[in-house]
C-alpha cells in the first residue's frame, strides 16, 4: 500500500521570502518579493542573480547557472514577485512579474 504524500510545506524565511524543499536531492523553490530597485540589481545579469541567490544561503547547494525564463514588467516602480526553482542540476530557473498597484 502506497503512503499518501502530504505535499510540500512552506517555510517563511522573512516577511518577503518563502521556501519549500522537496527533500534530499529534489528541487527547492523560493518565492521572493522584491522592490523594483532590488529586482533591477538582481536581473542586471546572470552573475548578479547568482551572487544574490547564493548570498542568501537559502539553498542547499551553490548555483552553477541561472536561467531567466519569464520576466513580465508592468510599469513604473512596483514591487516584484520572483519565483526561483533550484533544479537537481543546480540551475536556478527564474520567473518574475511586477505587481500592479
Amino acid at each position: 500500500m502506497k503512503q499518501k504524500s502530504s505535499g510540500p510545506s512552506w517555510q517563511t524565511l522573512s516577511e518577503h521570502q518563502w521556501k519549500t524543499d522537496l527533500g534530499g536531492e529534489l528541487p527547492e523553490v523560493l518565492i521572493l518579493k522584491m522592490s523594483n530597485d532590488e529586482f533591477e540589481k538582481f536581473h542586471a545579469s546572470k552573475k548578479a542573480a547568482k551572487a544574490y541567490i547564493d548570498g542568501t544561503h537559502f539553498l542547499k547547494r551553490k548555483l552553477i547557472n541561472v536561467v531567466f525564463c519569464d520576466i513580465v514588467k508592468h510599469k513604473g516602480d512596483e514591487e516584484w514577485f520572483v519565483i526561483i526553482i533550484h533544479t537537481t542540476h543546480s540551475t536556478a530557473t527564474v520567473v518574475a512579474w511586477q505587481i500592479p498597484e
